[in-house]
Formats: C-alpha cells, sequence, structure tokens
C-alpha cells in the first residue's frame, strides 16, 4: 500500500482512481464493505483503490473540547487498511485552509486533478466540502460512478465509530467487539513499574500507552491476548487506579501474560481486550487481592479458551 501525507504528495495523477472518505476511526465493520466495495470497483476498471482520511480528527479541529477519543491512531488504521488490500491512502492533514475547501474544489482539484477519480463509494449519509453538499447529489450532477453503501445494522444498533464508543465507555467489550469486527486493541512499550505484582507471583508487564487520544475501556479487569514479535500469549489486564496499593501513581495498565517469564521491558506489545471480567475494587488486604487475582487469572483463562 502507497501512502500519501496529503494529497500535495501525491505523484501518480494517471492511474484511475476508485476513491472513498472518511475518518474512518476504528475501520470497523461498516467502514469494511465501504472499503470492499472500493476494492472490486478498482478491480473492475483496472485501476487503484484509494481511502482518503484526516489527521487530526476533523471534529478535533473544530472544537477540542467535543473531540472524541480515538478508537485508532493513524498508524493502527495505515495498518488495517494495508491489510484490508488498499492499493492507496491519503492521509490529509486536516486544517483551516482543507476546512475552507468547497465541494467543487476538493472535486476538482484534489479528487480529479490529483487521483484521476473516475468512480467513489460514500456512505449513506456523506457530504462535501465547506458547505457541506450531499455527496450522492454531488457526485451525480458530475457523473461521477457513485456506489453508497446504506446503514449497517447490528443487534438494532447503528454500526458507527461512535456506537464502539459508547459501548466501549460503557465497559460492553462483548458489543465492541461485534460493531468493530474484531478486537478491540491497542499497543505501547513495557515500562518498569513497582514490581509488586512479582511479590504478589503475578508479575506485570507495565504498558504506557503513548497514544494520548486512545480510548480505553473503564478501570476493571479484562481477558485480552497479547502480540509480542510474532507470538501470541493469554493474559488479563489491570486497567486503574491500583486502589489496593493507595500507591498515588495515576491510572496504569498492567497486564498478567500467562505462562510468561521473559524480559520483555522496552519491547512494545499489542493488547487486545477480549472481554470484561470486573471492575476494579479496594480489598482490605494483600492476601485477600491475591486470592482475588487467582480467581481472575481462572476466570481469563476460561474466557480465552472458548474464545479460541
Amino acid at each position: 500500500m502507497k501512502i500519501y501525507r496529503g494529497f500535495d504528495q501525491i505523484d501518480d495523477v494517471i492511474t484511475p482512481s476508485v476513491v472513498t472518505i472518511g475518518t474512518f476511526d476504528g475501520v470497523h465493520r461498516a467502514h469494511r464493505m465501504l472499503i470492499d466495495a472500493v476494492n472490486s470497483m478498482a478491480k473492475n476498471i483496472h485501476g487503484r483503490s484509494v481511502v482518503v482520511t484526516f489527521e487530526p480528527h476533523p471534529r478535533s479541529f473544530f472544537s477540542t473540547e467535543t473531540a472524541p477519543r480515538l478508537l485508532t491512531s493513524t498508524e493502527e488504521k495505515a495498518a488495517i487498511l494495508e491489510q484490508a488490500r488498499v492499493d492507496v491512502l491519503v492521509i490529509q492533514t486536516f486544517d483551516k485552509d482543507f476546512a475552507a475547501l468547497t465541494a467543487e474544489e476538493f472535486f476538482s482539484s484534489l479528487l480529479i486533478k490529483k487521483l484521476n477519480t473516475k468512480a467513489m463509494v460514500v456512505g449513506y449519509d456523506h457530504s462535501f466540502g465547506s458547505e457541506r453538499a450531499n455527496a450522492y447529489d454531488f457526485l451525480k450532477k458530475h457523473h461521477v460512478d457513485t456506489a453508497i453503501i446504506p446503514q449497517i445494522n447490528h443487534k438494532g444498533i447503528t454500526i458507527s465509530s461512535s456506537s464502539i464508543r459508547r459501548a466501549l465507555e460503557g465497559g460492553d467489550i462483548t458489543l465492541a467487539n461485534e460493531l468493530l469486527g474484531r478486537p478491540y486493541s491497542f499497543s505501547g512499550p513495557v515500562v518498569h513499574g513497582k514490581q509488586l505484582g512479582r511479590t504478589l507471583g503475578y508479575p506485570t508487564a507495565n504498558i504506557l500507552l503513548d497514544q494520548k487520544h486512545k480510548l480505553l475501556p473503564p478501570d476493571g479487569v479484562y481477558a485480552v491476548k497479547v502480540h509480542l514479535n510474532g507470538e501470541t500469549f493469554g493474559g488479563m489486564m489491570n486497567c486503574g487506579m491500583r486502589p489496593t496499593l493507595d500507591d498515588k501513581l495515576g491510572r496504569s495498565i498492567e497486564v498478567n501474560i500467562f505462562d510468561f517469564s521473559k524480559d520483555i521491558y522496552g519491547e512494545n506489545l499489542n493488547v487486545e481486550i477480549m472481554s470484561w471480567v470486573r471492575s476494579e475494587v479496594k480489598f482490605n488486604c494483600l492476601d485477600s487481592l491475591v486470592s482475588q487475582l487467582k480467581n481472575d487469572a481462572e476466570t481469563c483463562r476460561r474466557i480465552l479458551e472458548k474464545k479460541q
């Protein structure tokens, strides 16, 4: 997959393109329908499939107060789109100049001049330009072959980035994963902690979440899969304030990786959240905490066995 950091970097305007445009946060099941249609149409015209997305999220440009926490970083988004066999990804900076483009300017100077767009795939509610022109009506007027992807529902819920955020914020990992079409995940390097977990018999990898806008589920214990250097391990994750220890270190992400004892400080872990187990609680003593950790580990192992 070829990646361009903005339309001004595009150096191939000859190959015809089939294009879709959006933030694609999460690259969820409805997004994948758009992308599959783009790939199919591009193959039919012997052209290239192109996804245009934005950085930062447009809502954060207009108002930092209402900007959503993100389901995927730009890097995660790119990796998923590459797996989906997209030919070209354009990551356009969403700034004042870009936001001011009219639908006509965006269409003629970027979609046509830069991408040689022959066809487009858009969602049922997509709009163009600073005046928010209806995409389908606009493209029809310009005689562009256009496919519309309808609203997609799951269990009576519209599949959207917003509905997935609500599920995650409510701790409904099962629903969030169903709407995504894959387990929700995050990545980060392993950093040094207080190493108390080791003394309790449950050593943990403390993960530094360096994606500052990334959405995490509520504080609690979760069954997870951990990916490290091409290998996959089961584990349990605690996300929260560690109230039993009362160490005032702030929110932390700690993963106990099952059947694992290697030194992985500095390594980057990818963690897939498979299921919620329980809320974070404060125990009266460390013995009670250890007893609960044993129960949590058994619960997580059972959950992961069922999800294999």
